[in-house]
């Protein structure tokens, strides 16, 4: 009930099987906190090749648009724009290893503009016309 997790177990790099396999799993918990653990990597990551796919470690902000592909009008073409990234540095990214994310506070912790405005944390708190509300 406080964590969702995604696990990967026994994934093989295509035309490199022989390599051995990866097993690793993604956290999200609902304390905003992220974890990535690393349980099997046969192959350091900075040996990947990124010829057919990019190869990336971290987490980004991105969204997706579906575009009607002009060679077959009945299907889509997906685009993902991604506009913030935090990358991990792939070198570190071993067997038995973990990387975790902690979110930085937010005004969305606060139950009340004036705990906003008076909050330790620098926010730089201003009132939103539009929300009605301190932002």
């Amino acid at each position: 009930g406080t964590a969702f997790v995604v696990q990967w177990d026994k994934v093989y790099l295509q035309g490199k099987e022989d390599a051995g396999s990866f097993t690793f799993q993604a956290a999200l918990h609902s304390s905003g906190r992220i974890v990535f653990g690393y349980e099997e990597i046969p192959v350091p990551v900075l040996q990947i090749s990124a010829s057919q796919h990019p190869v990336k470690a971290g987490l980004s902000d991105a969204f997706m648009v579906l575009n009607p592909s002009p060679d077959v009008p009945e299907s889509r073409r997906r685009t993902i724009y991604e506009y913030h990234r935090v990358e991990l540095d792939t070198s570190r990214i071993s067997s038995r290893s973990a990387v975790e994310f902690t979110p930085l506070p937010t005004c969305l912790q606060h139950q009340s503009c004036e705990m906003c405005v008076t909050s330790e944390l620098t926010f730089n708190c201003s009132w939103c016309h539009v929300l009605q509300r301190y932002r």
